[in-house]
């Protein structure tokens, strides 16, 4: 049973009770409940499980941030949306967004012969998250949608694709910071691009799933030995890495269930490189990027999420 609520605006919980480390397992809103588990050997720091999305994560969190259930009132705030939340913006699909052309990259596939969501497949979700994978197939150069041309990759393009086909959503393109108030406001906001809404690179796409993540069902977990059993048995796993410089790309790639002898790799039977489908500057249906890619000075955050296909 719940014992204390969040009376922060946004609240980390971290793996463990240091706020020093990129440890952030979740952020909590205000108002959300939690139930104490256990104190800390650090002063300050209460161990704590909440439920998201019908899932029970653990962690740490500051109590200084939280009281008990009742000890506490919050201003009442005007109603915004009907939901509450902020619904999805998507363009939609488009004839020329195919496997094997370039161009109309923020429009959904419009492509025939798309596979079902694995929620569908005769063989399980696993196998139906392995057959989008299979139909995407970015490792084939005859791929143009996602094949880097120079200096200009597409890891947002893919990891956006692969997503919606799972049934997970994952922003290719997201509101205007002006359309966004409109909404809050109660008003109807068509999608318009570049009025609107805005293309989201890996950088962008960081960002939002730090504040928006979790509204749309991503889980973040710790580590990626923690991603890739989330993932196995039935979920889409997301790596996102945020640049130090902002000018440059960041990078996003899919993390998918170990399954037909495609595997994560292990050291002492912890997963360090999960298992990856990749589009960027080098491209792959499965396998690994590279030992702890995301730990590349290059970046300066970085975080594992994981969400349950349709």
């Amino acid at each position: 049973m719940a014992s204390h609520v969040v009376t922060a605006l946004k609240l980390n919980l971290r793996s463990a009770p240091d706020s020093s480390k990129n440890n952030v397992v979740i952020v909590l809103s205000q108002g959300m409940e939690v139930t104490k588990v256990g104190g800390s050997p650090v002063p300050g720091w209460i161990e704590v499980t909440a439920t998201i999305v019908m899932m029970t994560v653990r962690g740490f969190i500051s109590d200084k941030h939280i009281a008990p259930i009742g000890g506490v009132t919050f201003p009442q705030s005007p109603p915004v949306t009907a939901t509450g939340a902020l619904p999805r913006a998507d363009l939609g699909p488009h004839a020329n967004a195919r496997r094997n052309n370039r161009g109309s990259w923020a429009y959904r596939i419009g492509e025939a012969g798309q596979p079902g969501l694995p929620s569908t497949h005769s063989g399980g979700v696993v196998a139906g998250i392995a057959a989008v994978i299979d139909w995407l197939n970015p490792g084939n150069s005859a791929h143009l949608r996602w094949w880097p041309q120079g200096n200009t990759t597409y890891c947002n393009v893919y990891s956006h694709d692969a997503a919606l086909m799972m049934g997970c959503y994952l922003p290719r393109v997201w509101w205007t910071s002006s359309a966004i108030s409109k909404i809050l406001a109660g008003q109807t906001v068509p999608v318009t691009y570049g009025t609107t809404v805005n293309e989201m690179r890996a950088n962008n796409i960081f960002d939002w799933l730090e504040e928006y993540g979790a509204s749309f069902g991503w889980l973040r977990e710790p580590s990626p030995d923690a991603l890739q059993m989330a993932v196995n048995p039935g979920r889409v796993g997301i790596i996102c890495a945020q640049r130090t410089d902002m000018n440059r790309p960041g990078h996003i790639q899919i993390v998918a269930p170990e399954q037909n002898g495609h595997m994560a790799k292990r050291v002492n039977g912890v997963v360090t490189q999960p298992l990856q489908s990749n589009a960027g500057s080098r491209n792959f249906t499965w396998g690994q990027l590279g030992t702890n890619w995301w730990t590349s000075s290059s970046f300066r955050e970085f975080g594992f999420w994981h969400a349950a296909p349709g």
